[in-house]
């Protein structure tokens, strides 16, 4: 099981597959059915894990016990493979079975069923699971959208095009220097992806220009930090990258904006942001200025420590620059 599994087209009914070698099996298909739901059955895991590759599931719902296995490292198995680990699974267990209710957790479980079943609450458990799992396939989809919008913006322009995967790059290498987890290594990558969003609504002239901004053109550039975050705001769980996006272009000194905010006010991911944003400029080609070498770009950033940006970040970011291989073009020297 090494890629994601199929999905159900819209319009056909979500499928369960129960797992269970017991005698009320049927009578669980039967409370499925009655939902408006498709069902398959499995009457033990090694029937199971056969059937998931090949079916599109939508939620699992599988016996604590099985007979040749037990169902909670049957669901771990579920949830740890990439291609299956967002299928819900709901594991039925006897109502005072705590140890099976601390198990049911620890292996990923989404929830679990007390036993007896009853014909309503299974159907109303199911729904409510399956429904989530849509939703949350309709958010993937929507920010996917927003991250093809993303990358089509930084090809606007010939000279930065590519330039978002490199400041993403960067900022999660920093993330991961300063002691940042997996699911906030995540949602930095995102927000720095997704940073310069806002410049959708700054003209190609502007972007494109071989020299400095006017006062007007810098003003219609200075907007988009604001731009980015509304345009962010209309997807559900988004609030992880909105700070990123708004305040990359603060100074720690409090000169910067659009809020002017300061030294640690300024939320983390906007200064990591904010540090990768500069080296990947520093070390790029311009119409106006020749690129730094790495060694350069990080000079430059050392210089403005603790006035443009995070100092402490600066400091990781050369430690970082030290273990890591830039791209030939970072390690080259300028001109």
């Amino acid at each position: 099981m090494n890629g994601p599994l199929p999905e159900p087209p819209a319009h056909e009914p979500a499928t369960v597959l129960v797992v269970s070698g017991e005698s009320d099996a049927e009578g669980i298909r039967n409370a499925a059915g009655a939902a408006g739901l498709a069902s398959l059955l499995a009457p033990d895991g090694a029937t199971a894990l056969r059937l998931l590759p090949a079916r599109s599931i939508d939620l699992i719902l599988c016996e604590a016990s099985l007979p040749d296995m037990d169902g909670t490292e049957l669901c771990r198995a579920i949830k740890q493979a990439r291609a299956t680990g967002t299928i819900p699974v709901i594991l039925m267990l006897e109502e005072d079975d705590l140890r099976g209710q601390e198990r049911a957790r620890a292996a990923g479980a989404d929830d679990v069923a007390f036993k007896p079943l009853q014909r309503g609450a299974i159907a109303a458990l199911i729904g409510a699971r399956i429904e989530v799992r849509r939703l949350r396939r309709r958010l993937t989809e929507l920010e996917g959208v927003v991250v093809s919008l993303s990358r089509a913006l930084d090809d606007r322009t010939p000279v930065t095009g590519g330039q978002a995967e490199r400041i993403a790059h960067w900022a999660t290498q920093l993330g991961s220097a300063v002691g940042l987890g997996e699911g906030d290594l995540t949602s930095l990558y995102k927000a720095a992806l997704l940073h310069d969003l806002g410049m959708v609504i700054v003209p190609d002239s502007i972007l494109a220009k071989p020299g400095p901004l006017d006062e007007g053109e810098f003003s219609q550039v200075m907007q988009h930090a604001e731009a980015g975050e509304r345009l962010l705001q209309a997807i559900p769980e988004a609030d992880s990258v909105l700070p990123a996006v708004r305040h990359h272009h603060e100074r720690v000194d409090g000169s910067g904006y659009p809020d002017g905010l300061a030294g640690d006010r300024i939320p983390l991911f906007a200064r990591i942001v904010a540090v990768a944003d500069a080296f990947v400029a520093l070390t790029s080609q311009r119409p106006y200025r020749q690129r730094r070498s790495a060694k350069g770009a990080l000079q430059v950033l050392r210089q403005g420590a603790g006035q443009q940006w995070d100092a402490s970040l600066v400091d990781h970011f050369g430690r970082v620059l030290e273990e890591a291989e830039p791209r030939p073009s970072e390690l080259e020297s300028a001109g």
